[in-house]
């Protein structure tokens, strides 16, 4: 069977069909990015509130010195693994997201955006958990409480291994979701056919030379005299 006028087989359609445009997809992979960041933002106010603080004991205000009240204390571990698990549920929430509205219709370049917009999450939410939980004024307050106040200290990311989790999981659910759906339309597919020009946008299913018959009767070839074969 012939393929279609101007489809994959045609010389001509190779030449005249346009190439992926750059702009819509650095575009997309921006605002992948700047997503990213907001979901960073967000995350770091929820290990803020979530995350355990040291309690620490002033001892001496010259220079200011506090110690902490229970130097065993599991908060210091509690604060870094709340952020994995934060890190994990973000990195996944922008992996879906920029999977959906991105990456399946831009492919690489969005992906890249994926990546590079979780680790900026990564360092976002490292840096507003440290901040909102009174970093900024903590100095300040140790400086001018009595000696034997006690105080907590804002959170800090102990391990810094743990901003790999961000993109780590980001990669995984964008990558993994892309090799599901590609793998499943291999599967589904016919062997050996040639997908028409714009097949997808109408969801059809590709027409092969391989069907099997359907009871109707096929048209006969035409001869070189134009009238069709006995």
């Amino acid at each position: 069977m012939l393929p279609p006028p101007g489809g994959p087989a045609s010389p001509h359609s190779a030449a005249t069909r346009p190439g992926p445009q750059p702009g819509p997809a650095l575009l997309a992979a921006v605002l992948v990015v700047v997503g990213s960041a907001v979901v960073g933002l967000i995350a770091g106010l929820i290990w803020a509130a979530i995350a355990p603080r040291v309690q620490y004991q002033v001892y001496t205000l010259h220079p200011p010195t506090a110690y902490a009240t229970n130097p065993e204390t599991s908060a210091f571990i509690a604060a870094d693994g709340w952020y994995c698990v934060i890190g994990l549920l973000g990195g996944a929430l922008i992996g879906l997201l920029a999977y959906l509205f991105a990456v399946r219709r831009y492919g690489p370049v969005a992906m890249t955006g994926v990546v590079i917009g979780s680790v900026l999450a990564a360092f976002i939410t490292s840096w507003v958990g440290h901040q909102a939980s009174g970093a900024q004024g903590f100095n300040a307050l140790l400086a001018s409480s009595k000696p034997g106040s006690y105080l907590y200290a804002p959170i800090s990311l102990g391990s810094h291994g743990a901003l790999a989790f961000w993109p780590f999981a980001a990669a995984a659910v964008a990558g993994g979701i892309g090799l599901i759906v590609m793998l499943r339309d291999r599967h589904e597919a016919p062997y050996g056919w040639t997908p028409m020009p714009g097949i997808d946008s109408f969801r059809l299913r590709p027409y092969t030379a391989d069907q099997p018959d359907s009871g109707q009767a096929h048209p006969q070839a035409a001869g070189p005299d134009g009238r069709g074969g006995d």
